[in-house]
């Protein structure tokens, strides 16, 4: 009974964890006849092919902690897809 409080906090951040991964962890972009996937957190962006999302592509090495930001390996670039935006 003296930690009743902690396993209702406990099981509710676990609930916010569980939907956070379920429902905002990726966002999809169409890009022309492409469709990527975009991490939220990693901001890692994915090439989505039939069956399973492909990471191994360029976009996986254009992140990471030594990668130059998006905005100056292009300027044009102002959407989070890899595609460039229309000027």
């Amino acid at each position: 009974m003296r930690y009743r409080a902690a396993w209702y906090a406990l099981i509710a951040i676990a609930v916010v964890v569980i939907v956070f991964e379920l429902f905002f962890r990726y966002h999809y972009v169409q890009g022309g006849d492409r469709l990527w996937r975009i991490d939220r957190v990693t901001e890692q962006a994915c090439l989505v092919r039939v069956g399973a999302p492909d990471c191994a592509a360029g976009a996986a090495a254009a992140t990471g902690p030594r990668a130059a930001p998006r905005a100056a390996q292009n300027p044009y670039l102002a959407s989070p897809t890899p595609e460039p935006n229309p000027r």
